[in-house]
Parts: structure tokens; C-alpha cells; sequence
């Protein structure tokens, strides 16, 4: 799981909380918060069925309101809150341990945490940063294949946590797929019932199709023997 983790961390595709499956990246290597972010909401997508108040979590925004128990921050027309407790740490945009009094509204962030026993979003550390430097096209989604095609390298993914969804997703000589222990795999291998992470766009020439760059399998499938039924 570990060499699982660094390997979707070094694919310069951060993710906003704010979004279940979406997120968007920059186009220049990513700053080490970029790369936190990323490491946590694969934490997140892998263990969504089993979510608990220790799950990692964060949250991005721009400040509007902020004392000295809790910061408000907005990000695309929603508001969070984000409790501070003594264990916060503060980083500046330098990288730098500074202190709440030096954190003002106006300013972006990125707070990495968990929620606690009241469902209450609480900080362990709060990064300046600049919302610019983490937003794109890109999107990173946990789902189900329910149906391979066998004539051309297109399936579709239904996302776990939105099943109203459907992707349509094509892959080509480019995409690259990998099982969970990082051993390169063939198209072939996708079935549909598999668990899959995958790093998607949307293809500019087909509408309601997105273009896959990597594919990671969760889980795998087994052939299932078709049930027999015997008349008495």
C-alpha cells in the first residue's frame, strides 16, 4: 500500500476536498502540499466505505473570516469552518512555522486534518498557499466498471460515491494501468465489477467522454461459473 501511495502521489494530480471526485492540477510540478493533498485523498477514496472520525481529510479556501478558534474559508460558493486547537501548526508561504496572528482573511490555504467525535472539521496543520498553484481539468475518481467494451478501448466507470454518475472512459496506447502493487497491466485485464482508481479528463472532441492517463485496480475479479438449475 505504501509503494501505492507514492506512486498516485507522484502523478502531479492534487485534489480538492471540496470535490468527491473532482480536482483540478497545475501544469508545473507541484509544491509539497500539492503532494500531501493528493496522498490524503487517496487515503480517503480507499477507505470510503469504511470512513471514521481518524480518517485524514482537508479542506482548501480563501479565508473571510478567522479568530482564534476557528478559521471560515470559502472555495467556489461554498463556506467550511475548520476548528484550531493548540496542536495546529502553521506553515507560511514560505515554508515557514509562523503563528495564527499572522494569518489574515483575503489569504489561501490548505488545512489537513480529521473531524472529531462531533463531526467538527479539526486542523493539524494549515498551509498558505495559492489556490492557482492547485486547480485544473484533471480528476481523479474511485468507481465500479459495470461495462467493458470488447470492440474498442472504451468502458464505463460508475463513481462509489455518486451512482447517478457515468463516465464514459476511453483509454489509449498512452494510458498506463497498474494493479495495486504497482505491476504494469494489460487492457485485458479490466473487468467489469473491478474497483478502480483512475486519472480522467475531458476529451475536447467527444462530448461526455473522458480521457483516461492511468488506471489502478483495487481489487480483482474472478470469472463467475453461471448458475444450473435442474427440473424435478
Amino acid at each position: 500500500m505504501y509503494l501505492f501511495l507514492l506512486l498516485l502521489s507522484s502523478l502531479l494530480f492534487p485534489i480538492s476536498s471540496f470535490s468527491q471526485e473532482a480536482t483540478v492540477v497545475p501544469t508545473k510540478a507541484p509544491n509539497k502540499e500539492v503532494l500531501e493533498m493528493v496522498q490524503q485523498k487517496v487515503k480517503d477514496m480507499l477507505q470510503s466505505t469504511t470512513a471514521t472520525s481518524t480518517e485524514p481529510k482537508s479542506i482548501i479556501g480563501t479565508i473571510t473570516q478567522i479568530n482564534s478558534s476557528q478559521i471560515i474559508v470559502n472555495y467556489k460558493n461554498e463556506s467550511k469552518t475548520i476548528t484550531i486547537t493548540e496542536e495546529t501548526v502553521f506553515i507560511d508561504a514560505k515554508r515557514n512555522k509562523t503563528k495564527i496572528d499572522n494569518i489574515k482573511a483575503g489569504q489561501d490555504i490548505l488545512a489537513m486534518g480529521y473531524l472529531n467525535q462531533y463531526g467538527n472539521f479539526e486542523a493539524k496543520r494549515v498551509v498558505i498557499t495559492d489556490l492557482k498553484t492547485i486547480e485544473n481539468k484533471n480528476e481523479i475518481v474511485l468507481g465500479k466498471i459495470v461495462d467493458i467494451s470488447q470492440s474498442s478501448p472504451v468502458f464505463i466507470l460508475i463513481p462509489i460515491k455518486n451512482k447517478e454518475i457515468q463516465y464514459q472512459i476511453k483509454t489509449d496506447t498512452k494510458t498506463e494501468i497498474l494493479n495495486k502493487d504497482n505491476n504494469k497491466l494489460t487492457l485485458d485485464k479490466l473487468k467489469s465489477g473491478q474497483k478502480i482508481v483512475v486519472v480522467i479528463q475531458p476529451d475536447a472532441k467527444i462530448a461526455k467522454t473522458f480521457y483516461v492517463s492511468k488506471i489502478i485496480t483495487i481489487d480483482s475479479i474472478t470469472a463467475q461459473v453461471p448458475e444450473t438449475s435442474t427440473n424435478n
